[in-house]
């Protein structure tokens, strides 16, 4: 596990926190798998492909006054990268307000981003974050 992809990782949430789109761009594969906390437990469901995951991102503020994801920690757990950190939104409509811890793990493939899966329950994402993914 080399210290790039810790500051890759930590490098694409910035840019994401920052609405910076472009520069995500370059970070990630063009079949990125981004895998929700939230959708999977509900849903079941994950967004595929570079141009799809960017424009949830990017649409967030569609569901979310406010929303952000504030990483406290990166962490090199084999060859991925865990992020423990909190989301911290605000519902636009709905008025509801969230704090919620969460946690994602990171995969990746020839030098970028190729699945985030962000987790509710830390055991959970520790036993994601032990395991490979076919990619």
């Amino acid at each position: 596990m080399s210290a790039g992809n810790v500051e890759l990782a930590r490098e694409a949430y910035d840019a994401w926190m920052r609405g910076d789109f472009d520069a995500m761009e370059t970070m990630v594969a063009e079949d990125l798998e981004f895998v929700p906390a939230v959708a999977a437990g509900v849903e079941g469901g994950s967004v595929r492909g570079r141009d799809e995951v960017l424009r949830f991102f990017e649409n967030l503020d569609e569901t979310w006054e406010t929303f952000r994801v504030e990483p406290d920690e990166f962490r090199a757990v084999g060859g991925r990268v865990l992020m423990v950190g909190h989301v911290r939104a605000k519902g636009r409509g709905s008025g509801l307000e969230l704090d919620q811890p969460m946690l994602s793990v990171v995969w990746f493939r020839e030098g970028k981003i190729a699945r985030m899966q962000s987790f509710l329950d830390e055991a959970a994402a520790l036993e994601a974050a032990e395991h490979e993914v076919a990619a």
